[in-house]
């Protein structure tokens, strides 16, 4: 049976897993990410997953993390070297300095958005701009030569109507579903028009400013959770990769061990 390759993608609300048999992406699942974990209460959840799988534990044999939250890589990369791995990779701009990242400070840019361009460069070539649909909506811009240029972070619809929801008096938290009008009638008909299609047309418009900016056409690719409803009602997607920043994850790992 072949090794596999575990991709963990932490964020600030879930931490993403997807395990890798060369490029095919054999199960993936989520976890709570505001839940602290010990080394061994990671391998706990890894284990539970790979059962429902059908796939044997020791068939794990590497880990590759990009993560946001220092105190969950600690244990990820603690459970990989009592387990399984002895040379896990967390992934920065210094394991992993053939990402060229022309942010003003490099060392901000989150480890996801690396990987969602590294991924989205691969399967697309640029100019590109990958959004990524999640808590934070995040547009990340790819030079023509594959460099990360910089990009657009703004709240995402759900955050946005939590924020609504705890910071007014009078109004309700609403369902996340699109309208077929525009023009509200009712509180929670306008919230929700404000929340869908006002997120469609500020994506639309940030990427026509971009393609101003670049003075060029430029691809588009969708990643993420929320992605599918925004891009099926967008003028402006080329493609939807759901699991972009996983991908991302494995395709750096293989560059940085000399795989690829």
């Amino acid at each position: 049976m072949k090794e596999m390759l575990l991709c963990v993608d932490i964020g600030n609300t879930n931490i993403e897993c997807g395990l890798f048999e060369d490029e095919k992406l054999t199960a993936s699942w989520r976890l709570n990410s505001t839940i602290s974990r010990t080394p061994d209460e990671c391998w706990q959840g890894v284990a539970f997953f790979l059962h429902d799988a059908d796939i044997k534990t020791d068939r794990v044999k590497a880990l590759a993390v990009a993560s946001v939250v220092p105190r969950h890589t600690s244990s990820f990369v603690a459970m990989a070297l009592g387990r399984f791995d002895p040379d896990p990779l967390v992934i920065s701009i210094d394991t992993c300095p053939f990402l060229d990242v022309r942010y003003s400070d490099p060392h901000q840019v989150g480890a996801d958005r690396l990987c969602n361009a590294y991924a989205g460069y691969h399967y697309y070539g640029g100019p590109l701009v990958v959004v990524d649909f999640g808590t934070a909506i995040t547009l990340d811009v790819v030079s023509d030569e594959g460099a990360y240029l910089g990009g657009v972070i703004v709240p995402g619809p759900l955050a946005a109507a939590s924020v609504l929801h705890s910071r007014t008096a009078q109004l309700p938290q609403v369902s996340f579903n699109f309208p077929e009008k525009v023009i509200g009638d009712s509180t929670d008909h306008a919230i929700r028009a404000g929340l869908t299609w006002g997120t469609v047309d500020m994506v639309d418009g940030m990427i026509e400013r971009i393609s101003r900016e670049l003075g060029t056409h430029i691809r588009v690719v969708a990643t993420g959770g929320y992605a599918e409803p925004f891009t099926n009602r967008s003028r402006n997607f080329t493609g939807l990769r759901p699991n972009l920043v996983l991908e991302g994850i494995r395709l750096i790992y293989e560059k940085a061990r000399g795989q690829a």
